[in-house]
């Protein structure tokens, strides 16, 4: 028998925690649904697919959290924010701040962010390629194909009508605690 040990995620540090609270605290503004996207802003990540699919929604902010060479591509679009690097204990509370929160890429050996996004409870968009397919469930967040555009546009309006919080997804994510998977 083969069993698989991922890297777990901090079900201690990635609590259920009010959105408008973190909003408030970071000075998130939105009118509607507040995506986030964490990690590095490469072709990798998808971010160019996920700004364009966000602004034919035309509801809510896109927020990316972190830097890289698409940087300048992302900045300056409506209703889309671009916050660069933070302090690595800054990050429960910009997912706390988000409804949901996208990880499109084009390949993704395991997703943590999406995890840690799960133990957050909050919805995700995350690509079909990887990891990701292994924890998510359809009552925590949409998987994508992250090279079809239509498709990405659908997801993010099936993961903005999830229950924000998400129990479902902290469900999910507590199969992979940290603790249980150092354990084993």
């Amino acid at each position: 028998k083969v069993e698989v040990i991922d890297c777990g995620v901090d079900l201690e540090r990635f609590v259920p925690a009010d959105a408008v609270a973190a909003r408030d605290a970071l000075g998130w503004e939105t009118d509607g649904t507040a995506f986030l996207c964490l990690g590095g802003l490469s072709e990798r990540k998808n971010v160019l697919r996920l700004a364009r699919a966000f602004e034919r929604r035309g509801e809510g902010t896109l927020t990316f959290v972190g830097d890289g060479p698409l940087r300048g591509a992302l900045e300056g679009r409506e209703r889309i924010r671009v916050i660069g690097r933070v302090p690595h204990e800054d990050v429960p509370t910009w997912i706390a701040g988000a409804d949901v929160v996208c990880q499109p890429s084009l390949t993704e050996p395991f997703g943590l962010a999406t995890l840690e996004a799960m133990a957050s409870a909050r919805s995700v968009v995350t690509t079909t390629i990887g990891g990701p397919p292994e924890f998510v469930t359809a009552e925590s967040g949409v998987l994508v194909d992250p090279l079809d555009h239509d498709a990405l546009v659908d997801a993010l309006d099936r993961a903005a009508a999830l229950p924000s919080p998400n129990l479902a997804g902290r469900a999910a994510a507590g199969e992979h605690d940290v603790r249980m998977q150092a354990e084993r």
